[in-house]
């Protein structure tokens, strides 16, 4: 069968297929903008406020592309969806030579015969005037050729088959192009534009897609500044040098964030700034790195140190530098070297980027008080504070009488006062209510016993207690279940997973910080000997009011007692971590207790039952094959 290929004449066809190709591409796009916009919204505007904002970029004159873009789709598919409904579609009709002759389907010849000749004395040529010989001729050849079609046997048997009484015909398939695109004159202009799509277009944007996949790591973190981080971190590393190596970052060489010459003067000029405050009020003065002396690394080190200092940067420009240094810094910290110290179960390098992590959020240095995160508090009076009340932390001061609160501060006035007040109430007072080490089923723990350790922790001074919601049964408080009732123990384990934990945690009040910043936490739990991490630090995400971590891991194969620290650290504030010390004690399997004997109350079958006839039948046949082993052995 040949094929001919017909093109669109009317382009009813191709507006269908241009509104389903350009349907498929713009509601999926304006879903997609409209619900990142609404995500960023909210997920991006601080509730708290800010002492350091990043700038407002100006609006370019240029009308957002995508924007544009979008709404020209939808144009075009208004206009498509007009020129559908509008343009006539043409149908091809079917031949039918009992329409033709004007007979119903299946009647016999003589009736067919009889319209044919009907018919013809109608439209035959001689019997027509002039003016519809032409006409008449048409009409006599279609007349001819159905009564042909209908007393043939095998022109018949053809139409029956292929629906033509010639035999087989040549396909015709339509293609939704107009015929204009085809056209011979049109061909240029044509193949430039499939060049320009497939030659340019189409391997630039895969091309950049690739670069910048094979640029990152998962965590979208630069695979260089991974393999600076691997190379240079230790175990036994100072917060300092921690500090030089996340500038280290090839982050901090991007187009925004790295060093330009012009900017060396006011560099050198904060550098001194830095210097002079650091020699005042830190423990050691602030110097380059000696190690990673690049000038991108320097300018980070500066801006960083800018921050921890609190020093004001003057020109805009550097200023909202910092703000997008710090806030990168923070995803290094976070998904660069902690992981990397968490996989080698570091516990004191991972501790320390704790710490180095809530100095982002807060603008503070290292060692500084924790009651330096509430507003109208500066280090140097701070320090009187300190001298005069011996005050150093935020609970230490909301633990004091309101009157004595006020006189603690009296470094402030009356409205600086109750704006730190109001600030420190919202400082979460972190407590650690239960810890339990259990193995699941027993009441010793044992070498190489899986052991699951249990942890509440609770907000003391949360606003309200979140419901917790379960699925099916209600779980019991673990607070109310003893260390030696193992049953309650695990039948609390083993619902645990079906109680749903959501609560929505809290924002974190960082001013120098300049996103929305939520409070989470870490909890680690590390062998106190060793030194390493038992299992990975578990980060908590949701924690509003209180919160119970399950977490399993193996026992030492050794016979002793061991130490642990159980450590919830907050990723946000400073002087909000707390500190549990855990003790374990390995013991020997033999001093499990024994299992239970298993009472056997099965009774035996009555002499007259079929069961009691089938055993003693059993009993016989093994007797008698044991007297011929007997009998065997003996010869």
């Amino acid at each position: 069968m040949r094929s001919k290929y017909t093109y669109d004449e009317s382009g009813v066809t191709f507006f269908y297929y241009a509104l389903t190709v350009i349907s498929l591409v713009v509601a999926p796009a304006t879903i997609y903008m409209l619900a990142g916009k609404k995500g960023d919204d909210a997920a991006s505007k601080p509730q708290t406020p800010k002492l350091r904002s990043r700038k407002s970029r100006a609006k370019s004159a240029v009308p957002n592309i995508k924007l544009v873009l979008i709404l020209v789709g939808w144009a075009l598919i208004f206009i498509l969806s007009y020129k559908v409904k509008t343009t006539e579609v043409k149908e091809a009709k079917m031949w039918d030579p009992y329409e033709v002759l004007g007979v119903d389907n299946g009647e016999p010849e003589d009736v067919i015969r009889r319209a044919y000749r009907k018919l013809s004395l109608k439209w035959h040529p001689d019997k027509v005037e002039k003016e519809m010989k032409e006409k008449a001729g048409e009409m006599m050849a279609e007349i001819n050729r159905a009564h042909k079609t209908l007393t043939n046997a095998e022109a018949r048997e053809n139409y029956e088959k292929y629906g033509n009484p010639d035999g087989m015909q040549t396909q015709s398939m339509g293609i939704a192009l107009p015929k204009l695109l085809v056209e011979a004159h049109t061909s240029p202009f044509v193949l430039a534009l499939y060049g320009l799509v497939f030659g340019f277009i189409m391997p630039f944007y895969v091309g950049r897609w690739w670069y910048n996949s094979t640029r990152f790591q998962k965590d979208r973190i630069l695979n260089p500044t991974m393999s600076t981080f691997f190379k240079n971190i230790r175990e036994h590393i100072s917060q300092r040098n921690l500090i030089e190596l996340l500038t280290a970052a090839s982050e901090f060489a991007e187009d925004d964030l790295k060093y330009r010459e012009s900017e060396e003067v006011a560099l050198n000029s904060l550098s001194e700034k830095i210097q002079r405050v650091s020699r005042v009020h830190a423990l050691e003065m602030f110097s380059a790195s000696k190690k990673f002396t690049s000038k991108n690394a320097w300018k980070a080190n500066v801006l960083l140190h800018a921050h921890f200092f609190r020093i004001r940067i003057e020109d805009a420009g550097m200023a909202d530098q910092q703000l997008q240094t710090v806030m990168t810094a923070l995803t290094l910290v976070h998904r660069g070297l902690l992981q990397i110290a968490t996989t080698h179960n570091w516990y004191t390098c991972s501790s320390l980027l704790m710490g180095i992590s809530q100095m982002l959020v807060q603008g503070v240095y290292l060692h500084d008080a924790p009651l330096i995160q509430l507003p109208n508090i500066t280090w140097e009076n701070q320090a009187k504070v300190f001298k005069e009340k011996n005050l150093y932390s935020v609970h230490q001061l909301m633990r004091l009488p309101a009157a004595d609160q006020r006189k603690s501060l009296a470094v402030l006035n009356d409205k600086q006062f109750e704006e730190a007040i109001q600030v420190a109430r919202t400082i979460p007072r972190l407590e650690i209510s239960r810890v339990l080490l259990t193995v699941v089923g027993d009441k010793l723990v044992t070498p190489a016993s899986i052991v699951t350790l249990i942890v509440k922790i609770k907000i003391a001074n949360a606003p309200h207690k979140a419901a917790t919601r379960g699925k099916g049964m209600p779980v019991a408080d673990i607070e109310s279940i003893a260390d030696e009732d193992t049953t309650a123990i695990e039948t609390f384990v083993s619902n645990f997973a079906k109680k749903e934990q959501k609560e929505t945690p809290s924002e974190a009040y960082c001013p120098y910080f300049a996103g929305r910043k939520t409070s989470q936490w870490w909890l680690c739990f590390a062998n106190y000997q060793s030194g390493k991490l038992v299992v990975p630090p578990v980060r908590i995400s949701d924690l509003a009011s209180e919160r119970v971590v399950v977490l399993q891991f193996q026992a030492p194969p050794q016979k002793e007692t061991y130490r642990f620290h159980l450590m919830i650290k907050s990723d946000s504030f400073i002087g909000c971590d707390v500190m549990q010390e855990v003790q374990m004690t390995v013991v020997d399997r033999a001093n499990l207790p024994s299992e239970p004997e298993i009472v056997d109350d099965i009774s035996e079958p009555e002499e007259d039952s079929i069961a009691a006839q089938m055993a003693q039948l059993r009993g016989q046949q093994a007797g008698g094959r044991r007297g011929d082993d007997d009998s065997s052995d003996e010869d």
